[in-house]
């Protein structure tokens, strides 16, 4: 069995993608599989570049899924579609404007073995704010012991400490700050655009089947499933990430350039139902 599978979907950001398959296709694990969900109007497989970084991938024994589907219903449906075609324990959620550098798959891993935990997040790096350094907003908690269940609240002071350090490039300048000779598990509040997740444990919270209650338009699937499984399992992002992003424009947000609902707003519920670890 695939040790992992990448799960990417991708809209409207084809040069983007393109940078995002070519890092896939240098990691240095190579037990993976690929599965895209493609809404673009035409499919991006007619894209020579793409096609070839497909051939590319293929060629070092990962195989692509490619599926082109596009109709839109919002973005935490399409992370459900790629979720019900996966077979292998972990998933990497990749959003199409992230670079990897080559060992980060590998160590993210290592880490969600090692740990049991529900996930390990690489945050990107937006190195457009490299010149902005903002010490107020660095403030890192280190899991020096194994990773384990927290009752994350929204509103808590812990939240509000940790969602700063994924603005910006603040992680960027945190990890200099830090300087760990080793990839080091810290706390988080959530992650986004690179994620790896134990399969079995995103299930069994729900996965995203709730995108049925939520607007066409809207953000915070990925907050509210790593809030419940930190409830549960427990879950971490590693530092130095090894990532950098695109700084593309949104492409979930509605013509106004906002959105119509957050996830979130289903957790008290749904954090009912997953219960205490």
């Amino acid at each position: 069995m695939t040790r992992v599978d990448v799960l990417l979907p991708t809209c409207d950001r084809p040069l983007a993608l393109t940078m995002t398959l070519a890092g896939v296709a240098g990691q240095s694990l190579r037990d993976v599989r690929v599965v895209v969900a493609d809404q673009n109007a035409e499919s991006l497989l007619a894209r020579p570049t793409v096609a070839a970084l497909v051939r590319i991938l293929e060629a070092r024994s990962c195989p692509v899924e490619w599926h082109h589907r596009p109709e839109r219903v919002g973005i935490a449906e399409q992370r459900e579609f790629l979720l019900r075609r996966a077979t292998a324990p972990a998933v990497l959620y990749l959003d199409d404007d992230v670079w990897m550098e080559p060992w980060v798959l590998h160590e993210l891993a290592a880490a969600l073995t090692r740990e049991r935990c529900g996930f390990v997040g690489a945050f990107p790096a937006g190195l457009s704010f490299r010149g902005d350094v903002r010490p107020a907003q660095q403030h890192v908690e280190f899991w020096d012991g194994p990773v384990r269940p927290e009752m994350l609240d929204p509103d808590s002071a812990e939240w509000e400490r940790r969602r700063h350090l994924h603005r910006a490039a603040n992680l960027y300048h945190a990890t200099l700050k830090h300087a760990p000779a080793r990839v080091r598990l810290y706390k988080v509040a959530w992650v986004a655009s690179c994620v790896l997740y134990d399969r079995a444990k995103l299930l069994e919270v729900g996965g995203f089947s709730f995108w049925q209650r939520l607007p066409r338009f809207h953000s915070g699937e990925e907050v509210l499933a790593q809030n419940l499984l930190i409830r549960r399992y427990g879950g971490c992002a590693m530092m130095p990430s090894g990532t950098y992003h695109a700084e593309e424009p949104s492409t979930v947000l509605n013509p106004t350039g906002t959105v119509d609902g957050h996830a979130l707003a289903l957790l008290p519920e749904m954090a009912k139902r997953v219960g205490a670890p």
